[in-house]
């Protein structure tokens, strides 16, 4: 676990940097900005083999989704280590 949250850790300063050094536009940007695309994702219900379902969301949600699900498990692995309290 200690691995991952260094991994993260590290492409979120790399990255972070990157997008820094990038210079500014030099045409102003539009007031109005485009709305984002939804993202759909085909996944099979847990003991179907032939069921699909289709979720549509935006990229921010489903970097919430994702952050909620991760929470998630690291709350079972905590209460895990604590013995099931």
């Amino acid at each position: 676990m200690k691995r991952i949250a260094i991994s993260l850790a590290t492409i979120v300063i790399a990255t972070s940097s990157v997008f820094a050094q990038q210079p500014e536009p030099s045409a102003p940007a539009k007031a109005v900005a485009k709305p984002e695309r939804p993202i759909c994702k085909r996944s099979a219900p847990s003991g179907s083999l032939v069921e699909t379902r289709r979720e549509c969301h935006t990229r921010a949600e489903w970097n919430r989704l994702a952050q909620e699900g991760r929470a998630a498990g690291q709350d079972v692995v905590d209460r895990a280590a604590m013995g099931g309290q």
